[in-house]
Formats: structure tokens, sequence, C-alpha cells
């Protein structure tokens, strides 16, 4: 409740800040996150179970997400009212990238954000929220609140809370949905859900395709990230006339994979 007043009192001030003002703080929280990607790989590494490999990968895109929305606010963003305070509810799959791109969007149409990290990686989310606030982000237009589910139903149920993004399953898209049709916002409006949750990915493989070239996107796809991710390939749909061979090629490779410790470099699996 308190965070909610906060945000909301936040709201007018940040609203009138000129977009090349919050786009200049967007992309040095960019480079604050480079400066620290020993620490913020280590955190990853420790608190998320993802390889090292992954760690770095997930830093990079989390920067590439603050210069993107950075640029995009200077682009098409003037003029453009913003929302209110909106609450960013992100997951522990990808604990740095996408609460940064959730977070970074919202601050940078002009919104104060209420950022929900997963209960499982508030770590992650406290020093991203850390470099933010030191590159410019006003303390009360961006605050973190850890926990569980109920702090994020809380948000969403909350007339105060002018927008919701989410990342996680359909399941709890759909009861954040039920939940925000039940009112309007200050405009009269429906309060704007952007969620993004799981799906099938498949894979078509026909007899022109390179073998080689195959397993290699199979593996990436398949079990990178352990498999913890929206992307993730779930269904291999093979030609039979090819299916044998690449099978038994794909078997060979599932079983040079390292499953284990993400901190050793060999380790190819991690926990996630």
């Amino acid at each position: 409740d308190a965070a909610l007043a906060r945000a909301a009192s936040a709201a007018a001030g940040w609203a009138a800040t000129p977009v090349p003002e919050r786009a200049a703080s967007l992309a040095r929280a960019a480079a604050a996150l480079e400066e620290r990607m020993p620490v913020l790989v280590g955190l990853l590494v420790r608190e998320a179970g993802k390889t090292c490999a992954n760690a770095v990968g997930e830093v990079r895109e989390a920067v590439d997400f603050l210069r993107y929305y950075a640029a995009e606010a200077r682009r098409t963003l003037a003029g453009e009212p913003p929302l209110g305070p909106v609450a960013c509810i992100s997951p522990w799959n990808f604990p740095l990238a996408i609460f940064a791109g959730q977070v970074a969007a919202a601050l940078a149409a002009g919104n104060p954000v209420l950022a929900k990290p997963a209960e499982e990686t508030p770590l992650v989310a406290a020093e991203a929220v850390r470099l933010l606030h030191e590159a410019g982000i006003p303390a009360g237009v961006l605050q973190l609140l850890p926990g569980d589910g109920e702090v994020g139903a809380a948000l969403v149920a909350d007339p105060r809370c002018a927008g919701v993004v989410f990342t996680g399953s359909t399941e709890v898209a759909r009861l954040i949905q039920r939940r925000l049709a039940t009112r309007l916002g200050a405009d009269g409006r429906t309060v704007p859900l952007i969620a993004e949750t799981g799906g099938q990915n498949a894979m078509i493989v026909d007899s022109t395709a390179l073998p080689e070239q195959v397993v290699a996107d199979v593996l990436a796809s398949a079990f990178d990230s352990a498999g913890q991710r929206c992307s993730a390939l779930r269904i291999l749909c093979l030609q039979e006339e090819v299916a044998d061979r690449i099978l038994e090629m794909l078997e060979g490779a599932m079983a040079e994979l390292e499953v284990g410790d993400p901190t050793k470099l060999a380790t190819d699996v991690g926990p996630v």
C-alpha cells in the first residue's frame, strides 16, 4: 500500500520528465550493467543456477533491452501520455534480462514502476534496481517489491495500478486477466495487460536439411538454459527418410552434454 501511494505521488513528476532525460537514465543504466558484468554473472550463477555462458548472455540481453527502449523512447514517445503506476511481474528463468526489459519499457514510457521479481531470484533484481537508481531513476519512480504471488496479486487488484506487464505461466496470466477485467482505468478504458507466457515450440525437419546443423540447433534450442525458457524446442518433427540418422546423431550429441554445477566452466546444463 505504501509503495503504491509513493508511486502515485511520483507519477506526475516522472511523466513531466522529458523523454531524452528518461532515455539518458536508461542508457547510463545499460553502461553500469556492462561494468558490473562480473558481479551480475556471479549472482545469476549462484541464485538462478545459470551456467557462466548463459549468465554472460543474459547480462548482454539486459543491456540490449535498456538501450533499445532508450532509443525507442527518443524515436516514438514525444508527447505520448503515460498510463500511471505499472506493475512489472518477472520470472525466475531470466531474472535479469526480462526484469530489465519490463522495467525499462514502462519507465521509458513515463510510468512509475512497481517491480515484483520472482521470489526465487530477488538478489539479481535488487542489484538491477540499485544500478537503475544510481543511473538517475528516482526512488519513488522505481520500487522493488520482492515476495511471493500474493505481492503480485495485491498489485494487480489495486485500483491505483494502471497497467501490468507479466512473464510467466499461461494459467497465472489468465488469472491476472480476469482480475483486471473487473475494473477500468482512470481514463475509463480497460487496464492494459502485456503477458508473455508458455508455448509448444516445434521444429520441422525435411530431407534437405543438413543433419549436423539440425543436431546443433536442436541442442541449442531444447537444452540451453536447461530447456527452461518459453522459446525452448518441445516437439521435433523429422521426415521419415532421415529420422533414424538424425536421431542417432542427436543421441550421441546429447550424451556429450555435461550436466552439473553451473559454477564450473565445463558444465553445459545447470539446474536453472
